[in-house]
């Protein structure tokens, strides 16, 4: 695998992630115990809708995503992610490869992430998918003529 292509399977990977947490795909096994930990929990006086999501799940009804209110991003979110790392990419690929053009690129996209970030409520970058995106970020400004092992993220990322 080449460096342009490990730089796009690290975004893949970060993507691919991040849209397999919200995008749901009933399972009636995983969700039964997703919704009776959720019972289990809840406050008895706050039981009895779940108990009827329970019963709609076990008899093979339509219910509600059990993990509807476990992220604070969505798939929109997740393609404003995809759309910024593209954007920065063409950017790059486009810019004269001095290191000051390099540098307001790459602090470009990180503020924008950083926003994105802010606005999901700081849950849509974790340590591993940090780590997927710094591979993109810093691979593609090295693509583009910044020296190599440089984190041009440091210090300006809040994620």
């Amino acid at each position: 695998m080449d460096k342009i292509e490990k730089i796009q399977e690290s975004k893949n990977r970060l993507l691919n992630d991040l849209y397999a947490a919200v995008q749901y795909t009933p399972d009636q096994q995983a969700d039964l115990v997703a919704m009776m930990a959720q019972y289990i929990k809840e406050e008895p006086e706050n039981r009895p809708p779940l108990l009827e999501h329970i019963r709609h799940c076990m008899d093979g009804e339509p219910y509600p995503n059990p993990y509807a209110d476990q992220f604070s991003y969505s798939e929109q979110d997740v393609d404003q992610c995809g759309k910024i790392l593209d954007e920065y990419a063409a950017a790059m690929e486009a810019c004269d490869g001095t290191p000051e053009e390099i540098r307001r690129l790459t602090g470009e996209v990180t503020g924008r992430i950083n926003q994105l970030n802010e606005a999901c409520n700081s849950s849509l970058i974790d340590t591993w998918r940090r780590d997927r995106l710094c591979e993109f970020i810093n691979g593609t400004a090295e693509l583009a003529g910044a020296k190599p092992g440089l984190d041009m993220t440091y210090g300006q990322r809040m994620w």
